[in-house]
This record gives C-alpha cells, structure tokens and sequence, in this order.
C-alpha cells in the first residue's frame, strides 16, 4: 500500500535528497536545487512500512522533485502515478540531467516547453574588455547591502517587491564572500555573484547583473568570465543557467566559454 506523509522538515528525509543528488547526471541549478525546491512542501513516499522515497512539489501545483529507492524501481511508475492523483498536481518542473524524473513525465504529458538553459565551462575563454583598465572586481561589503539592493531592483523588471527578498538573499552573498562587484572608482557597473553549492561539493553558481546604463557593452561576458577564472583557482566546477527568452544572457554566457547541454522543462501533466 503507498502512502504519502507530509514532512515537518527534510531532516527525515535527508538520506534521501542526498541519493537523489548523486544519481543527477550533471550539476543541478543551485537556485532549482535548494531556492525554489527546498522550501516547497515536501512529502515521504512508504510503501506499507518502507520508506520508498520522496516527493515535493509547491502551492502552484508544480512537481519539483520526485524520487524512489532502487530497491523499488519496479513500482516507481505505480508511486508516480499515485503521486500525481493524490495531490491534484498540474505540471512538473523538471531537468534533462534527471532523466528518470524525466521519462515519468514525458509519459504522461500534455504539453513539453524548454523553461531554462543549465550552463557548463566548455573554453577557458580569457577575461578580457577594452575598457576595462582601471576598473576594480572586488567583494562587496556589508555596509552596501543598501546600495545592492537599489543596484538589483534597478535591474530587474518586476511587478513584485522584491526588497525584502533581494536583502536577505545579498546579505548572505555578502557574508559569504561570494558577491563581487565591478565599479570604477564609486561608479558601479555590474554585479557578480559565485555561490558555492552546500549540497554538490566542488560546484558554484554563477550570475551576474549589470546596470541598465552599461548594457549591451560586454560586461556580462567579461564578468562571467573573470567569475569562472575564479572557479578554475579554487579547482569549483561553475555552472550557470538563464531563462529560455533571456537571448542576451544566452549570448553573453556563449562567449564567457560556456556550453548548454541540459535544460530545465515545463512538462504539463
């Protein structure tokens, strides 16, 4: 008999997530990973008094990550097909580099869309621009979370506050040394962020913002690529992503020496 039981936390299912892990076949997206994932209601999956697996999945009725034992591979599809009767769930986000996750949904699928672009090192392409003597690539500090935050609000487009958000998320960049910003003197140009993974060891997230009055001049590629030359020192595999309708972050991380091998897909159930 499967049965389905909301966790209070992950640590009952922490063995779990981190078997999950180790069966991905490339880095997974740390914001896909542990930002969107982690958060979500998360469920244990038992099969009579077996813990089989794990499932989670969010208010917006979107399967986020679903995983059974392999001692139990045999009923997988039978969980599966329970998992999505018992929770009335609508669609899956889900990425190439899971393909068993994946199979489950193409097989019951409505409708397949590419969501996001997974980015890999592919060419030590060297960090270079022409008009970049005597700018400074350095960490922020803690005194100018302020002025982080004003910096990303001024280049994101959203209907939504995102204050609150963008403080507590910086913060953190902050105090773990992983956010750098590019300026010449006191003018701020962009922003670069390495976080490095607390689930995948040896992997680091890449992004970058730049300000909306230094755009289309180079410094997207030019700060990704001093951000991966950081990666190679400290022997981090870096990784990056964007949305599929971001063509220019598509094009700025091409020529920071990346590759896509892998997307994330919006599977309709």
């Amino acid at each position: 008999m499967i049965s389905l039981h909301e966790c209070s936390d992950l640590s009952s299912i922490a063995d779990l997530k981190a078997s999950y892990r180790k069966g991905l076949v490339a880095p997974m997206d740390g914001m896909w990973d542990t930002g969107f994932t982690d958060p979500a209601p998360h469920w244990e999956i038992r099969v009579g008094d077996d813990q089989a697996g794990y499932y989670a999945a969010n208010d917006e009725g979107a399967l986020l990550q679903f995983y059974v034992r392999p001692a139990l591979a045999k009923q997988t599809q039978a969980i599966f097909d329970e998992v999505i009767a018992q929770d009335s769930l609508t669609h899956a986000m889900v990425s190439t580099i899971d393909p068993a996750f994946l199979s489950l949904c193409l097989d019951v699928n409505d409708s397949v869309t590419v969501h996001t672009y997974m980015y890999e090192v592919h060419t030590e392409t060297p960090a270079s621009h022409p008009a970049a003597a005597g700018l400074d690539f350095r960490l922020t500090q803690t005194a100018e979370l302020d002025r982080v935050v004003a910096f990303q609000e001024s280049c994101v487009d959203s209907k939504q506050d995102l204050t609150g958000w963008l403080q507590e998320y910086s913060a953190n960049l902050i105090q773990r040394r992983e956010l750098h910003v590019l300026c010449r003197e006191d003018d701020w140009l962009a922003l670069g962020e390495c976080r490095r993974s607390d689930t995948q060891d040896g992997v680091a997230d890449l992004g970058m913002m730049v300000g909306p009055a230094n755009r289309r001049e180079g410094w997207a590629t030019y700060v990704l690529a001093l951000l991966r030359a950081q990666c190679a020192t400290q022997h981090l595999r870096a990784i990056c992503s964007t949305r599929v309708e971001n063509v220019g972050a598509q094009k700025a991380i091409v020529r920071a020496g990346f590759m896509s091998r892998h997307r994330i897909m919006k599977v309709v159930l």
